[in-house]
């Protein structure tokens, strides 16, 4: 995803953000961080949990299944609610 041309978020950028901000996290949660919404909920259908984005939207899926769409710049923390709720 970070160099793929339909990437529409900045792939490192959230990844790290998630890593950091579940630090301390001792449940067992696969968490997806994916560039596109065409393609990433099936490439990461192993995850429990992960987001995608588009040019305007994102996603959020679990099991490769799109469970919530939000605006785009709400998507790392509606994911981090998603997770925190698992």
């Amino acid at each position: 995803c970070p160099t793929c041309g339909r990437r529409q978020i900045d792939v490192i950028t959230i990844a790290n953000t998630v890593e950091r901000r579940i630090a301390g996290m001792t449940a067992p949660i696969k968490i997806a961080v994916m560039g596109c919404e065409v393609n990433g909920p099936g490439e990461a259908k192993e995850a429990d949990i992960g987001i995608a984005g588009s040019r305007k939207i994102g996603v959020i899926f679990r099991k490769g299944v799109i469970v919530k769409k939000c605006p785009k710049k709400e998507l790392l923390k509606e994911l981090m609610k998603d997770i925190y709720t698992f």
